[in-house]
């Protein structure tokens, strides 16, 4: 018994895998690399590679043989319909770049060429999976790379543009330096001295105060709330009656004073193209009254609501790195204060709990915007948080649209972490996905339309902002969701370039037509809204660019795929004019976006001469007869009105006058105005039940409050 123990000791202590030089020595090897008998003995350490034999179960190495068989199938045995039938895990070809790359560090995933390749039926939500692309940065500062995010409208624009210019322009496929972020504005500022006396002199007087705070409530209030308005007002009177006492008793409340008047000046600013953004020189000296982060913490919402308004000016001037780092430090504060769970009323009281339930969803809206905007993960997790999201249903018109806005921001991150991964998406797990969303999207719809409703029934007054704001952010979650689509598209029209002939569209396209359409139409009809809103546009903040840009970047995509649909050319001229009234404004901003939007244009002009010319086949959207035609009417009435007045034209005038609003829809069009801005739940759900699927249990919406 004793010996039979040794024996298995013996047996248990052999290593499966020795090392050469153990091996020849016939001595007891560790099997680590380098072993300890190589070490004592110092002497190279080496193992043999592939010689240990192993057991599998023969359906193992039958599954493996399978899969080896199917990555070894030409990809011409694949066509729309069986793919169609097998969910599609066909990967489409990439296209390997053919010349030099001075600008671009590829690192490219080796896949082979398929030059016979049949249309895919896999989605790319990202132009280039992973590995990541990177820029290298040529701006004078210590940044060596620009990092592409995966869903970043900027980042997917610089692929984007690689992406064709590889293709169209293999010799040079580097990006030219006008695109690549340049330097918009020149923002600088001095740290101040907590000894020195804050300098109180320059200031607007006491009306002009009021008047750029009221500034400032219309242009913010419909999408943030960053102070109790009537206190601020009344602390605002407090300053200019003995200002050295004011600020003496807290220079961080200056600090945001000064703020909301650099806020105020930006607004009433002067087109003037200056290197310098307005407004510039009053956030210089709020930014020197800002203490360190071990001081700045303890002043509680106070200091929340100063570096929110940091983040917002900068995150405007096109500094948006530095936005997100200062409404990081916001975030921290507001979690260490509770802000992201549900505070006690009856200790707080309900004003102070209200209030502090409407910065942290400030800070959401705001965090999910920044997020979407540089392609970064969110601060906060949807699981972290328990305070409650007033019901859509409950509350004021306002609280509504304020539930409905959070509602909205998480369904865009919602799509940006689910259908923009870093892999190619079979298209069944695509159109489930974009079901999903598309039905949560009917919800919302359904919310717009009972606020519109609410408001033309009950006011005599034009459509709010507040509302044109949500349905341009609810297009927005549209194109955002359906966008992987037409870059599919686009990427395989590249990928068959000099090798017509192969193609077959026709079922990809009958699966996918509505969808595709959908997104196209929700970039037509924000165009629109825009356009119907002219003179109410943002040239400061960043929202209207975006949305503009955005629209216009997705028509073009479309435009030149499908580039037999006369609408979508006109839709795309109109975000052209709308970009180039902000630029008239003097938005650097609005400039830059334009230059990189005119670039793309370009080089889709000379992909779609390419494809008449190789005699691909010309793509159809089933869906698209007539989406747009009646849309592009009413834009274009819209905007010869504005143009005749703006020559001054008697009968245009007229219609120009009364407030800045009547150029929002009426009560005289109420039932028009919710098919004009294309919000349709009944359109949306019909959409989803064509894909073929039962509707989901679940909605992608944060917890209600009753």
């Amino acid at each position: 018994m004793e010996s039979e123990t040794r024996t298995s000791q013996r047996k248990s202590r052999r290593t499966a895998n020795a090392c050469i030089a153990c091996r020849q020595s016939k001595i007891k090897c560790s099997g680590r690399d380098p072993c300890q008998n190589c070490q004592r003995r110092s002497i190279q350490c080496q193992f043999a590679v592939g010689n240990n034999k192993i057991l599998v179960s023969e359906k193992y190495l039958q599954d493996l043989q399978k899969q080896a068989e199917k990555n070894q199938r030409p990809s011409s045995t694949y066509n729309l319909d069986s793919l169609a039938q097998a969910a599609g895990y066909f990967r489409s070809p990439v296209s390997q770049p053919s010349g030099p790359q001075t600008e671009i560090d590829p690192n490219p995933v080796t896949t082979p060429q398929y030059p016979n390749a049949s249309t895919p039926f896999d989605v790319w939500p990202d132009v280039y999976p992973m590995p990541v692309k990177i820029i290298r940065n040529s701006q004078k500062n210590r940044r060596t790379w620009i990092w592409l995010a995966p869903w970043s409208t900027w980042s997917y624009t610089m692929r984007l543009i690689h992406l064709l210019r590889e293709r169209l322009h293999p010799e040079d496929p580097s990006l030219p330096p006008n695109v690549v972020d340049p330097d918009v504005y020149t923002l600088t500022w001095e740290t101040g001295s907590p000894s020195n006396p804050p300098d109180i002199s320059g200031l607007p007087s006491l009306n002009h105060a009021i008047y750029f705070f009221n500034t400032v409530k219309f242009h913010l209030s419909h999408v943030y709330r960053l102070f109790k308005e009537q206190e601020f007002e009344n602390e605002i009177r407090e300053f200019y009656a003995n200002a050295s006492e004011k600020v003496a008793k807290c220079q961080l409340w200056f600090a945001k004073f000064l703020l909301i008047l650099a806020f105020g000046t930006a607004f009433h600013a002067s087109p003037v193209d200056s290197e310098e953004p307005p407004g510039a020189k009053l956030f210089a000296r709020a930014m020197a009254l800002i203490p360190n982060t071990t001081t700045l913490w303890k002043d509680s919402l106070l200091a929340i609501e100063v570096l929110i308004l940091v983040s917002l000016y900068l995150f405007s001037v096109a500094e948006r790195e530095a936005a997100h780092i200062y409404l990081g430090q916001a975030i921290c504060i507001a979690q260490l204060e509770g802000l992201h769970t549900e505070l006690p009323e009856q200790d707080l009281g309900p004003e102070t709990a209200a209030y502090c339930r409407d910065l942290w969803w400030t800070l959401y809206i705001m965090d999910r915007h920044f997020s979407c905007s540089l392609g970064i993960p969110m601060s906060v997790k949807d699981s972290d948080i328990t305070t409650p999201v007033p019901s859509p249903n409950a509350g004021s018109p306002l609280d509504s649209a304020r539930s409905l806005q959070v509602n909205l921001s998480n369904l865009l991150s919602v799509i940006l972490t689910t259908v923009y991964q870093p892999t190619i998406t079979p298209l069944a797990t695509f159109l489930e996905q974009t079901r999903s969303i598309l039905h949560t999207l009917a919800r919302h719809a359904q919310e717009i339309e009972r606020i519109i409703k609410l408001k033309l029934q009950s006011s005599v007054g034009t459509i709010p902002r507040s509302t044109s704001y949500l349905t341009l952010l609810y297009h927005q979650c549209v194109i955002v969701a359906t966008r992987p689509l037409l870059f599919s598209i686009l990427k395989e029209r590249l990928d068959m370039l000099e090798h017509p002939g192969n193609e077959n569209w026709d079922s990809f396209l009958a699966k996918t037509g509505a969808v595709i359409s959908t997104g196209i139409k929700s970039a037509v009809k924000t165009v629109q809204i825009l356009t119907s809103e002219y003179s109410l546009l943002e040239s400061f903040l960043p929202y209207d660019i975006e949305f503009a840009f955005g629209a216009a970047l997705h028509l073009t995509i479309a435009d030149a795929l499908f580039p037999d649909v006369e609408d979508y050319q006109k839709s795309r001229q109109i975000a052209h004019q709308i970009l180039d009234g902000f630029v008239s404004r003097g938005s650097r901003v609005a400039k830059a976006r334009r230059t990189e939007l005119s670039h793309v244009e370009t080089l889709c002009q000379e992909l779609v001469a390419e494809v008449q010319q190789q005699g691909h086949q010309t793509l159809h959207l089933l869906y698209s007869a007539g989406i747009a035609a009646d849309i592009v009417r009413k834009t274009n009435e819209e905007q010869d009105r504005l143009l005749a007045a703006s020559r001054g034209e008697p009968s245009a005038m007229l219609e120009m006058t009364g407030d800045l609003g009547n150029q929002s829809p009426t009560l005289d069009g109420n039932m028009e105005y919710l098919d004009d801005i294309g919000i349709s739940s009944e359109e949306f759900l019909s959409i989803v039940q064509q894909m073929g699927t039962t509707l989901p249990e679940s909605m992608l919406t944060l917890n209600q409050s009753d």
